[in-house]
């Protein structure tokens, strides 16, 4: 008996049963490292060997960046204003609890000095992304005044930041990102794909949305195979993470022409890579987590709603043109056309 959802099986014969490693191992014969090979090769996986001392240097990072998340925590705990923020925009105190956000208050050493005190370095935390280095060769907190969104690996691990501006302006932009690390690449890690992931396998769906608080606004609406981008371009690393326990992907992107630009990009990557595509709809002028904090039981029934990506544009085409066809028809060539030609492609692969 195989289960493909727990991914165990147990033969009720001899009473053996393990993980797909092991029954490789029995049905060929062989040792783990010859399983691992075979099934790396079947996946197009390529394996490298790690270097022993690279390892212990992920180890290490990995207790540095659970050690800040704690950090921040607790810093929020301090800061009534930053609390009352998040209750406003539509977060349960559990939920902040849950999901560990915290706040990174400001100052140009508060992070540094706490984990030199745990015995980091700042070269250690350089390496984490958790500080800048300036031109004279001194290290700065990366984060200051924002409250900050701890990101997980699939293991569920904290692997970096997001911080989103708190109570003062800054040049660095309203969200900022951990750079990219030996522990985080962000073309390939969707925010909450560790909590979202058996439910996407369970959907055979994941729903995108642009930010963090989208994100965590639909986990607390019972929705939760969300994930977000974090404000980054969706990639095809993103995608080869849905389409392992997926085929469809619901878009939430917010109303305004970026968001749209956005979805735009994403639907014509996720045809490439096989996927098949809905959109979830937005009232205008309004994001996923604004929607949702007005009418949770509403963004349910707009993701069980969702249109395919052909009727969605057209029905706003006819919305922005009402009742002109010639505006309609020329501008439904330019934008639909591509998407009509690759689902024709799309079938005709099938058919053959």
């Amino acid at each position: 008996y195989v289960s493909p959802s727990r991914e165990i099986w147990h033969c009720f014969g001899c009473g053996a049963g393990g993980d797909i490693f092991q029954f490789v191992e029995q049905m060929e014969g062989i040792e783990f490292p010859e399983a691992l090979e075979l099934l790396a090769r079947r996946a197009g996986v390529v394996l490298r060997k790690e270097d022993p001392r690279l390892t212990s240097q992920r180890k290490k990072l990995l207790n540095l960046l659970e050690e800040a998340a704690g950090y921040y925590q607790t810093e929020l705990l301090k800061r009534k204003d930053a609390q009352d923020y998040l209750e406003k925009r539509g977060l349960k105190s559990e939920t902040v609890k849950s999901f560990r956000l915290g706040f990174a208050p400001d100052g140009w050493e508060n992070l540094i000095n706490f984990l030199n005190s745990k015995g980091y370095q700042r070269e250690e935390l350089d390496r984490a992304g958790l500080v800048i280095r300036n031109e004279k060769g001194s290290f700065y907190d990366r984060f200051r005044s924002r409250i900050m969104f701890p990101i997980w690996d699939s293991s569920a691990r904290v692997v970096g930041f997001s911080g989103r501006i708190f109570d003062k302006e800054s040049a660095e932009g309203k969200y900022i990102n951990t750079p990219n690390t030996i522990l985080y690449d962000k073309s390939r890690i969707l925010y909450l794909w560790d909590q979202a992931k058996n439910e996407v396998r369970r959907q055979d769906a994941c729903i995108l949305v642009e930010g963090q608080m989208d994100a965590l606004m639909s986990h607390q609406a019972g929705v939760v195979n969300a994930v977000a981008t974090s404000g980054t371009a969706l990639t095809r690393g993103h995608l080869g993470l849905v389409k392992r326990l997926g085929s469809k992907i619901l878009l939430a992107f917010d109303t305004d022409s970026a968001g749209e630009l956005a979805a735009r990009r994403a639907v014509e990557l996720a045809f490439e890579e096989g996927l098949e595509v809905g959109i979830i709809e937005i009232p205008q002028g309004k994001d996923p987590a604004e929607t949702i904090c007005e009418d949770p039981l509403g963004w349910r029934k707009a993701v069980e709603s969702a249109k395919p990506v052909i009727a969605y544009f057209l029905d706003n085409l006819k919305k922005k043109f009402q009742g002109d066809l010639h505006k309609l028809r020329g501008e439904a060539k330019i934008i639909l056309l591509p998407y009509l030609v690759r689902l024709e492609d799309e079938i005709g692969r099938s058919n053959d």
